[in-house]
């Protein structure tokens, strides 16, 4: 019998993941006999590059002549992933379609999803290694599923599986050559993404986080002789970009035998030489060590603070109180070591106001005094979190509109984008969606002038020179643009909250772009930023009119923000694009935006 495995990503920068996913649970079937005797795989059946030329009848086509079908379903694929493994069960009903990953509903919650899905066979709750293993033995002998634990199927659902306790003893696909057999047969022109899993879990119950359920509080260790002979692989193979999979990297000092190793990597193959790191939440002495040292080779481009909020009463709805008590202490810290911060929010959760927000914002600058990027995402509602959960969107009033997935930095074609979709959280209790569109309004305002550094120079020396707080110089300035109509920020603001509602209208896909400038969909601050170095006199000039007319203050004091910001046009000989890349997009956290 034949197995075919369904993991799709999108493709960012021209770079692909390698499937993970579905390569950890191969690799673990494959090891036991009786399914090896039985079952064949062929890597030439396993899809994973979600990109303008995916067909989805040709995709199920293919796939349509394996007996089984592993699939993994996070929120980026769920449309397309449905729409081929419809097309499948139409070509061959006695296929058997497996929906696993966490953007299936949690255990308990499938009725409706599967309602609506009658070509779903199986899901696969939690760890999918042993529940898979379990499955493909029960065809072997009598398609009898009901003593298979951890799954959900039209009829019953079973008792969920335990987790598995030694992680470091499941195979790796990239150990055991089945990564080395994909790469063999790659019929594209994309680089690869590698990820590696450092542990399992998280001690964190948020409920905004696929592995925020209590399920998952227990942390289960790889061994580090596995991890770095992955890493060699990874190396070997010249990967650039390593995603470490660990939601609270940091947390252990043995970390730094994993930085340690990354680090003479660098040094002496070059490879990786980027990597998407997810620091602790508690921020240790040794994290800071770790990140430094990580930071001085360029591996690291700054220390992210998970704030989410800076509302109480949102943290403690999201279970997220009593953090972040110390982030004026370890920004200042930071400061010190010269490294930069990434605080991350989300715009969207529970218990926030459109005034709570704003002050959010002020707070950390005017208070904290923290001036590097910060980003700030929407709140995406993942079915197997509280936001998938009837009685806790009751509670909260959470209102959700459908979008195409949320996320920039691509050339996808638009109508692709929007046959899939994300439920986003617009609005709750406490803030109506008319708030949420102000909000997001402010949010594009504040990244465009402040945290990418359009007028954070001139704002901390009005502060310094003159009194003036970032609260005061941002909320006149915003009521001065949004009264001269004629003035560049004015057309900037009105076209970015034009494009977002038709965003929730399902009429346009997130983002922007600039068509004589690159065919990407920018984030709309970066968008905006490419607006105003095109005419960054204009800008600065009606800045310094609005100077004049507010605070009577001269026009030379716009001159150390003017040449601070890098011009595309003298540093990158026009090259716009290549000038937003680096220093908008790629170096946001950095401030490369500054000379």
């Amino acid at each position: 019998m034949k197995i075919g495995f369904l993991e799709l990503s999108h493709v960012f920068a021209n770079q692909v993941k390698l499937p993970y996913s579905t390569g950890c649970v191969w690799s673990h079937c494959k090891t036991v006999d009786e399914i090896s005797n039985h079952f064949s795989f062929d890597v030439s059946d396993w899809f994973y590059a979600l990109d303008g030329s995916l067909d989805v009848t040709d995709t199920a086509q293919k796939l349509s002549q394996c007996d089984v079908i592993g699939v993994s379903y996070f929120v980026w694929n769920t449309h397309i992933s449905d729409r081929i493994c419809a097309e499948i069960k139409k070509i061959n009903s006695n296929c058997l379609i497996v929906y696993g990953g966490l953007g299936t509903p949690k255990y308990g919650r499938c009725e409706d999803f599967l309602l609506e899905r009658s070509f779903i066979d199986v899901i696969v709750h939690n760890e999918g290694e042993i529940v898979f293993e379990n499955l493909l033995k029960a065809i072997i002998h009598n398609n009898d599923f009901s003593n298979v634990k951890g799954i959900t199927t039209h009829k019953f659902q079973t008792p969920l599986e335990e987790r598995i306790k030694n992680i470091s003893e499941m195979p790796s696909p990239y150990l055991d050559g089945l990564f080395d057999d994909l790469i063999a047969i790659k019929n594209h022109d994309y680089e690869w993404e590698s990820l590696i899993e450092l542990e399992r879990g998280c001690p964190y119950t948020c409920t905004f986080c696929e592995v925020g359920d209590r399920h998952w509080t227990k942390i289960i260790k790889q061994d580090f002789d596995k991890m770095i002979r992955e890493i060699d692989w990874v190396s070997e193979q010249k990967i650039d970009y390593l995603h470490l999979i660990d939601n609270n990297f940091g947390m252990y000092k043995n970390h730094r035998i994993i930085s340690d190793l990354l680090i003479d990597k660098l040094e002496t193959t070059g490879y990786p030489n980027t990597l998407n790191i997810t620091w602790a939440k508690h921020k240790k002495p040794y994290l800071f060590d770790i990140a430094e040292d990580l930071w001085k080779v360029g591996l690291n481009k700054s220390v992210t603070l998970a704030l989410q909020s800076n509302n109480y009463k949102t943290l403690k709805a999201v279970e997220r109180a009593n953090e972040n008590t110390n982030l004026k202490e370890v920004v200042a810290h930071l400061k010190q070591r010269g490294m930069p911060a990434y605080i991350e929010t989300i715009l969207g959760l529970p218990e926030e106001t459109l005034i709570s927000f704003k002050e959010g914002l002020y707070r950390l600058i005017d208070e904290i005094d923290y001036h590097n990027y910060i980003g700030i995402y929407v709140m995406v509602a993942l079915p197997n979190t509280p936001f998938g959960d009837p009685e806790y969107i009751k509670k909260y009033g959470i209102e959700i509109k459908q979008t195409s997935p949320a996320f920039f930095h691509h050339d996808h074609p638009p109508e692709k984008l929007l046959n899939d979709v994300n439920n986003v959280v617009v609005g709750s209790n406490t803030m109506s969606f008319d708030d949420y569109i102000e909000a997001s309004g402010w949010k594009w305002y504040m990244i465009s002038m402040h945290f990418l550094g359009w007028l954070r120079i001139l704002a901390m020396d009005l502060k310094k020179q003159y009194g003036i707080t970032h609260r005061e110089f941002y909320d006149k300035l915003f009521l001065w643009f949004m009264s001269n109509k004629e003035t560049l920020l004015f057309k900037e603001y009105n076209i970015t909250i034009k494009m977002l509602k038709k965003v929730f209208d399902r009429k346009i896909p997130w983002g922007r772009k600039v068509s004589d400038v690159s065919t990407i969909y920018w984030e709309y601050e970066e968008a905006t930023s490419i607006h105003i170095a095109k005419e960054k006199n204009r800008f600065y000039d009606e800045i310094v009119e609005f100077l004049d007319v507010k605070f009577d203050i001269n026009a030379n004091v716009i001159d150390n923000q003017f040449n601070k910001m890098k011009d595309p046009y003298k540093i990158y000989n026009g090259d716009l694009e290549k000038w937003a890349r680096e220093c908008m997009w790629w170096g946001r956290r950095a401030d490369r935006f500054f000379v």
